[in-house]
């Protein structure tokens, strides 16, 4: 995922500004119960990286950008729509729209959100469902069509709870839809669980079939003392669209100070290839490559020990 994709998905949220107003007291609900901006950030406590930071800090560091700017653009998608009043209520659903898409001529947007009681759990906890969605007007009787969709399980309070959140860009590419922005993705898929420590974000994306990039996986976990977990793996065809594929995997990890450690594996993670630990200053105190180029520092120096696998 590129910050191309990012743009384009806040783009598509600014859309969905033209029903401005107030919550009526019964559309507390779709305004609370979602997560804010930042809510499923990945929090790396260092901010910084210069030309003396690890490489392998450097490719975490990459990585949690392209997170973030993929999460902030989904939850950012639905947080601007529930900070406007509905166009209308029937009963416990709310729809916005529909606008037109001043970007994509002869295109519809909409946004609809449904909420209704957990059975899973007593009251007040409740779940919303919602979809952004698309119509090409330029095709009589076109019906909308789903490009994004979610729900969300609140445990009762406010932004605290479980979700999903799934966009599905090759319905939209396949409609006539532009999709450019979004490169060579084919669907976004995040999940969530914010009730309580260990907070979880998932994160899957997968490319078209002729992408080099076959598609790209996810997950953090973050503890309460502000130390945290990072895994990303990369499916990659050697030839595009030829069988064959490799897997790339890191597991980065820090402690609430920001010292840590990433490992990077090949062959689903049965291979180890390198390993780098960082200190406050994000300059490596040890650094291992399975090939023995560039091995430096002490394995003693590691702020954590090497995982087992």
């Amino acid at each position: 995922m590129t910050s191309r994709n990012s743009s384009a998905l806040l783009v598509l949220a600014a859309l969905c500004l033209s029903a401005c107003g107030n919550y009526s007291n019964e559309d507390l609900d779709f305004q609370l119960a979602l997560p804010e901006d930042g809510d499923l950030d990945v929090k790396l406590p260092q901010a910084l990286t210069n030309d003396a930071s690890s490489e392998y800090y450097k490719v975490t560091r990459n990585v949690v950008t392209t997170f973030n700017g993929g999460a902030t653009a989904l939850v950012g998608l639905v947080d601007h729509v529930r900070g406007y009043s509905p166009t209308s209520r029937n009963g416990a659903q709310r729809i916005w729209g529909p606008f037109s898409d001043d970007n994509h001529p002869g295109w519809q947007i909409r946004v609809v959100m449904e909420r209704f009681a957990d059975p899973s759990a007593p009251p007040p906890a409740f779940q919303i469902s919602y979809s952004v969605q698309l119509r090409n007007t330029t095709q009589g009787g076109s019906s909308f069509f789903d490009f994004m969709t979610g729900n969300y399980k609140s445990s009762g309070s406010a932004r605290r709870g479980e979700g999903d959140m799934h966009l599905d860009v090759q319905t939209a590419r396949d409609a006539g839809y532009s999709v450019d922005d979004f490169g060579e993705m084919s669907q976004l898929s995040l999940d969530y669980h914010t009730l309580n420590y260990p907070i979880t974000v998932n994160m899957n994306i997968t490319n078209v079939a002729t992408a080099k990039t076959l598609g790209a996986t996810y997950g953090y976990s973050e503890n309460a003392d502000g130390s945290g977990q990072l895994t990303f793996d990369w499916t990659v065809d050697v030839v595009p669209g030829v069988a064959g594929a490799t897997d790339v995997s890191f597991i980065s990890r820090w402690l609430g100070s920001g010292a840590g450690r990433a490992d990077a594996y090949l062959a689903n993670g049965k291979v180890p290839v390198g390993t780098d630990c960082w200190g406050l200053d994000t300059v490596a105190d040890y650094v291992w490559r399975s090939s023995g180029q560039g091995d430096s520092g002490v394995a003693d120096l590691c702020a954590l020990g090497a995982l087992v696998l």
